[in-house]
């Protein structure tokens, strides 16, 4: 079965089920859902992700981005994931690499807490289908899909499937929202530095430390259980 969402309004939209794990088996369906701005999404769009079962929307924009509405029926969590940082944000923005899975480690360290508060509001949603967004699904949003696929520890290879599709997903996004999402810019910036949307992508995955990152953020323990069981829906 295709993880694709076909949602009027959305072009970079899907089911984060379905991806496999090590030792065997692969991630529930109808848990968490990753997209972009919802801006487009007409009232069929909506009539689709509510019978699909979403009933949370998480938006990881900064305030200054944030745009469109949500039917009343389904809950809006707003959280800040890039935060207002600016020494932090200041190096990855001068070379590019904040567009890039390359400021995945440096952001798991150096800003927990926003990561920490993300999960939180994951943890505490109303049942049904969580959907969270950034502007394109790509980086804010990546980097959340990345720590929910190594709590369940999916697998390399359909970790980096998943983070790629975006850019097999960027001229129909570009066509929809008018405007670029930059995937020959990620990739000439990305080559900078020695790699491919691919190995970049792998590399942080891999070195990713879940254990070692709940122990430094200072996550609770009912947040960190949510999410290591998919909001009990995984073992």
């Amino acid at each position: 079965m295709t993880r694709t969402l076909s949602i009027a309004g959305l072009a970079n939209a899907r089911d984060l089920g379905g991806l496999a794990r090590q030792g065997g088996g692969v991630t529930p369906r109808g848990v968490f859902v990753r997209a972009e701005r919802l801006d487009l999404v007409d009232a069929d769009g909506w009539r689709a992700l509510t019978e699909y079962g979403v009933r949370t929307v998480i938006d990881l924009r900064r305030p200054e981005e944030w745009t469109g509405e949500v039917p009343a029926e389904i809950a809006r969590m707003r959280v800040d994931l890039d935060g207002d940082e600016a020494a932090f944000w200041a190096e990855y923005e001068a070379d590019g690499r904040w567009g890039t899975p390359l400021y995945y480690p440096g952001h798991l360290q150096e800003l927990p807490h926003r990561l920490g508060e993300v999960l939180a509001a994951i943890a505490s949603a109303d049942e049904g289908v969580v959907l969270f967004h950034c502007s394109a699904g790509w980086d804010r949003t990546g980097l959340v899909t990345a720590v929910l696929l190594r709590a369940l520890d999916v697998t390399a290879d359909a970790a980096v499937e998943d983070y790629v599709e975006s850019f097999a997903n960027a001229e129909i996004m570009a066509s929809l929202h008018a405007r670029s999402f930059e995937a020959e810019e990620r990739i000439q910036i990305l080559d900078r530095f020695g790699h491919t949307p691919e190995s970049a992508f792998r590399e942080v995955y891999q070195s990713m430390n879940l254990d070692d990152w709940f122990a430094h953020s200072g996550v609770d323990a009912q947040t960190r259980a949510a999410i290591e069981t998919w909001r009990g829906a995984a073992t």
